[in-house]
């Protein structure tokens, strides 16, 4: 299953208080990958296995579901989750691309990919439409947190 939408960040057209830099986007993103717990409550721990110039390796637990990431940077450009398979978790990926149609017009697009098919028996339908719409709330609440952060000088 494939799904993806875009979250708008800057809107020129009616400036707000804040108009987040694409640095302060990217520094914001990527400490989403290296830091879970500042922007998603249920996680109960998060370690970086590994590190590189160009990503990471981490291990994420929510209550009994241990998840193993491998995440790649692509400077002010893209930050690549690929979810390894387990007994409890199916994996997959996702990406958050940075847009920017014009100067300072900054968008980001969530993809998600699973394993899950894309003609689903009803019941499976039903959960993929909650899952979903999770993941777009959790994506709102990353904007949300990241703009908090810029705002408190934590993002450059």
């Amino acid at each position: 299953m494939r799904f993806e939408h875009l979250v708008q960040i800057n809107d020129l057209q009616q400036p707000g208080p804040l108009l987040l830099t694409r640095n302060q986007l990217w520094q914001g993103l990527v400490l989403r990958a290296e830091s879970p717990m500042e922007f998603v409550e249920h996680i109960d721990e998060s370690e970086v296995l590994q590190r590189s110039a160009h990503g990471l390796q981490r291990r994420v637990v929510m209550g009994q579901l241990e998840v193993l990431d491998h995440i790649a940077y692509q400077h002010e450009e893209s930050v690549h989750y690929d979810t390894q398979p387990s007994a409890k978790h199916l994996g997959g990926q996702m990406w958050m691309k940075i847009e920017e149609p014009e100067s300072g017009a900054l968008f980001v697009r969530f993809i998600y990919e699973t394993p899950h098919p894309d003609d689903p028996d009803p019941e499976l339908e039903k959960y993929l439409r909650y899952l979903q719409s999770a993941w777009q709330q959790m994506d709102l609440d990353t904007v949300i947190t990241i703009r908090e952060m810029a705002a408190s000088g934590r993002l450059g």
